[in-house]
């Protein structure tokens, strides 16, 4: 275990029975409000915040949070956008551990290795792929482990 998500999880779960972990469609219904809701977050104790990117084709989602993607696309909302939201709020919030959700059409067009790297240095901890396939899961852990990204 040299994950620092993982070692996180495991010394919070020491210290109480269950962690909570938040969901957030990234522009809905926009980004001053996702980090207005960061902060109620923060502040009620929420130690995990999936940051989901929005994705015009969110097959892995339910109709309510399709929609909410739909919604943020089109108020122009874009992968770098969620990028730099992510940075703003790790560096505000460093007790809080941040993940990405996404799908696999977004990591794969910016490239596995980009992708982990600028999810790095945002400051996110996890990536979560919706529609991750096993023909592509051991590229796509290498590279996340290379830059030691759950």
């Amino acid at each position: 275990m040299n994950n620092s998500l993982e070692k996180f999880i495991r010394h919070e779960r020491e210290r109480k029975e269950i962690l909570l972990m938040a969901h957030l469609v990234l522009g809905y219904p926009s980004l001053e409000s996702n980090f207005k809701t960061v902060a109620a977050l923060v502040s009620a104790g929420v130690e995990l915040i999936e940051l989901q990117f929005p994705h015009s084709e969110p097959m892995a989602d339910g109709p309510v949070i399709a929609q909410a993607n739909q919604i943020s696309l089109s108020r122009g909302i874009s992968i770098d956008n969620c990028f730099r939201f992510a940075e703003e709020v790790t560096s505000k919030y460093p007790s809080t551990k941040f993940l990405a959700m996404t799908y696999l059409n977004i990591v794969f067009k910016r490239t596995f290795e980009s992708f982990c790297k600028e999810a790095v240095s945002a400051g996110l901890s996890g990536l979560i792929v919706a529609d991750l396939t096993i023909e592509t899961s051991s590229d796509l852990e290498t590279h996340c482990k290379n830059q030691g990204l759950s």
